[in-house]
Order: structure tokens, then sequence, then C-alpha cells
């Protein structure tokens, strides 16, 4: 990874030119090398990157057909045969409605079927058909080789790091907002 220091540019000695952020990314708000400039630094990389990734698999899957939010339902039925309606809802952190127009899609496009569940038909559970197998493991594959390279040149110790990070925040979100808590703690990705 890039240290912060080696994106630094120096000033001009003029007032003629403007100086360039340090990170075009990040509007600079703070020093970026103090505490308040790399928590600011670390909320908009991590929202963007996180919007930037998604944007990446989004344009991948549609070569197949497919979109990041229907890859999701076809990953988790992979995951747990038979998961529930609600609680893939619930994982996926969406709502009922949005979770059902994306079912209906899967299920038009005859990648996954909704039965009853046993002993309450109002139950609904999430199964992928046979035609759904080809498609899973193509993405599967597109998914893998994305992850690869976007993460190639990043160490075991620094992606430890990042994850240590990324779940102190996670877990420090329901202390903040009730109805995100609620997500938080029934999303389990």
């Amino acid at each position: 990874m890039k240290s912060r220091k080696s994106v630094k540019q120096k000033a001009p000695t003029t007032s003629a030119a403007p100086v360039e952020p340090l990170d075009p990314f990040v509007p600079e708000l703070y020093d970026p090398e103090s505490r308040e400039g790399l928590k600011h630094s670390l909320s908009w990389w991590l929202i963007g990157t996180g919007r930037l990734w998604r944007n990446l698999l989004d344009e991948k899957l549609k070569a197949a057909g497919q979109t990041q939010p229907r890859w999701r339902v076809l990953a988790w039925a992979k995951m747990m045969p038979g998961i529930k309606q609600t609680e893939l809802a619930d994982r996926m952190g969406i709502s009922g409605p949005t979770l059902v127009r994306i079912l209906d899609s899967l299920e038009g496009q005859g990648m996954i079927e909704r039965r009853e569940g046993a002993g309450d038909r109002r139950v609904k559970e999430i199964r992928l058909t046979d035609k759904a197998g080809p498609l899973i493991s193509q993405i599967d594959s597109e998914v893998l080789l994305i992850r690869d390279q976007l993460l190639k040149d990043v160490s075991d110790e620094d992606l430890r790091i990042c994850l240590k990070v990324l779940g102190h925040v996670r877990d420090r979100i329901p202390d903040l907002s009730a109805k995100t808590a609620t997500t938080v703690l029934k999303a389990k990705f």
C-alpha cells in the first residue's frame, strides 16, 4: 500500500495557482496526518471504495445478465439452501418488498424457486434451480478474479488490519442508531 506521504504535493511558491488537494477523492478539511484527517479520509474512502467496488461488480455481472443484488441472493441461496425469505432480507440489509422484486426477477429467469416452509405455509424458502448452477459457477469465477486483481498487492497482515478496523466500525454502528442496529445485528455479511 502506498503511504499517504507519497501522494503529498508541495504548495506552489506563488499565489497564482491553486493548491491541488492531497487526495482528490477526499475533501481536505483537516491536516491529512492528524487523527481527525485520518478518520475523515477513512470515512470517505470507505463509502467511495464500496460504491466503486459495487459498480465494478455490476459492470462485470451485467455481461451475465445479472446485477449485484441478484448475485447476492444467488450467493446466499447457494451458501444456505432453503434460506427463509425474511432471513435473506435481514442478511442482505434490505426490505421485504425490495427482496420480493429481486426474487420475482430471478424466479422469472428460472434461477430460484420459492417453496412453502415445512410446518408453516406462510414461510417461503429460497432454493436454487439446476439452471442456476452454471451461472453461479461463471459469476463465482468472475468475482474471484475481480477480488484477486483488486487485492493482489495487499499483504495478509494488511487484510487482517483492514478487517479488524471494519469490524470495529461495524460493531459501533448499533450504538448510534436503533434502526441500523437491527440491520447490523441481523446482516452477518
